[in-house]
């Protein structure tokens, strides 16, 4: 059985995007060495992404090749007119709840929820998320899209890892209790 995980980046003050969805924050922080925080570690446990419709458009907007290429990737709407532009990815607007714990039931490689906020927020809601692991940049921007908007169920959680690198960034791993 998979586990569904939340990997993301998040500023000091627990934002995720700017109010727009921007991530300059994100691509502008120095980083000259060139260092991916675990990424490429953390993306080879992955067989399936799940994320918003938002978070879609800002990924196809990098102007770069879909970098889900070879796995099963859902976007997350309402919007019945919305077509993905990408391989292998699909629309995802049916029971949520259902969905992810067939797919966690049916796959051997973990899922990665990759965002927004409000999805973020229906998968701690909906008790469908197993581990975080939150890349805290050091950096606040104010206004923007908080990591976790109204949730409204408790969860407990557990730190497990703690990695700190010398751009100031820290990755925190926490499973759920």
């Amino acid at each position: 059985m998979s586990r569904t995980t939340l990997y993301i980046a998040t500023t000091l003050d627990g934002k995720i995007a700017r109010k727009d969805g921007n991530l300059d924050w994100l691509i502008g922080f120095p980083n000259p060495d060139q260092i991916d925080y675990g990424y490429e570690q953390f993306l080879s446990t992955v067989g399936t992404t799940i994320m918003g419709k938002n978070t879609y458009r800002e990924i196809t907007g990098f102007g770069v090749d879909w970098p889900y290429t070879g796995m099963n990737s859902y976007v997350v709407t309402t919007d019945k007119d919305f077509i993905p532009t990408t391989p292998d990815t699909f629309i995802l607007s049916t029971n949520l709840k259902d969905f992810v714990n067939d797919l966690k039931n049916r796959n051997e490689k973990d899922i990665w929820l990759i965002g927004g906020g409000k999805l973020i927020a229906s998968f701690l809601d909906n008790d469908l998320l197993d581990r975080m692991i939150l890349t805290l940049i050091p950096v606040t921007i104010g206004e923007g899209i908080p990591l976790f908007p109204d949730i409204t169920k408790d969860t407990a959680w557990t730190l497990t890892k703690v990695e700190r690198f010398e751009t100031g960034v820290v990755n925190l791993t926490y499973d759920k209790i």
